[in-house]
């Protein structure tokens, strides 16, 4: 099965591996967060199915329960773990802690908390709303003619005096208003 993905996505090594890269710098709040494929997951211990059935380490929001250990085992875990299968009374605040960092990289707490990754979105929105304003100014300024004449109230207002004259419109226009018997506008 390796060896046919292998041939059929030769470069499947190298995405995970710029994936891998991105997500670790791009720390956002409640998206997956920390990913680790089959590359980085040689030698740590398989806990659980995952929440895709893969031996992978994600920490996320919605399944809070990885395939694997975030560390591998070494000399420190291995009396950790060993005491960890007695009482627990025995362990301190210490070991306790020192055993959950080695099966999860942070706490729910720092999970949610937050990470200023809206100032980004805040900045990204603000450069695009004001390209957009600096474009239309630009149209508006060197591209487009020049208004038509018919868009100036002085012509708006001639044409209603037109229309007062030749008694055009006198059911639906502004001739209805219009008193032609004291020539003045109807009150």
């Amino acid at each position: 099965v390796m060896l046919s993905r292998a041939l059929l996505f030769p470069r499947l090594g190298q995405l995970s591996a710029r994936s891998l890269q991105t997500s670790a710098c791009a720390k956002s709040g409640h998206h997956i967060e920390h990913w680790w494929g089959p590359e980085k997951a040689a030698g740590r211990e398989v806990v659980g199915f995952g929440s895709t059935g893969d031996e992978t380490y994600q920490d996320r929001l919605d399944y809070w329960y990885p395939a694997i250990r975030f560390r591998k085992e070494d000399g420190v875990s291995t009396p950790l773990r060993l005491k960890e299968k007695g009482d627990w009374k025995t362990l301190s605040a210490e070991d306790k802690k020192l055993l959950y960092r080695y099966s999860f990289r942070q706490t729910l707490a720092e999970f949610e908390a937050p990470s200023g990754y809206w100032k980004v979105m805040v900045a990204a929105i603000s450069l695009v709303i004001s390209f957009a304003t600096f474009y239309a100014v630009f149209l508006n300024l060197y591209v487009y003619p020049a208004v038509p004449p018919t868009f100036q109230n002085e012509y708006k207002e001639a044409q209603v005096q037109r229309q007062i004259v030749l008694e055009k419109g006198q059911f639906l226009g502004p001739a209805k208003y219009w008193d032609y018997e004291n020539n003045q506008w109807k009150k």
